[in-house]
């Protein structure tokens, strides 16, 4: 059996302006009630603990960061 499953780096902006590495984990989707929409669910590589859970907002642009390999 294939694994579908998207391994992402997971970071967020600090008060500092300043990247905080928040951990590796697993990215889908999923319709949370509790947010009333579709949301992003990263769930951590190591114990499946729930790092991200965020609502996707229509006006909100999302894109995918490339990793350079020197």
């Amino acid at each position: 059996m294939t694994d579908t499953r998207r391994r992402v780096k997971l970071y967020a902006l600090n008060a500092e302006r300043q990247w905080d590495d928040r951990g590796t984990g697993h990215v889908s989707s999923s319709y949370v009630d509790r947010l009333k929409g579709i949301s992003l669910l990263v769930r951590a590589e190591a114990d499946g603990a729930l790092l991200l859970e965020s609502k996707i907002q229509p006006d909100t642009a999302y894109q995918k960061q490339q990793v350079k390999h020197y």
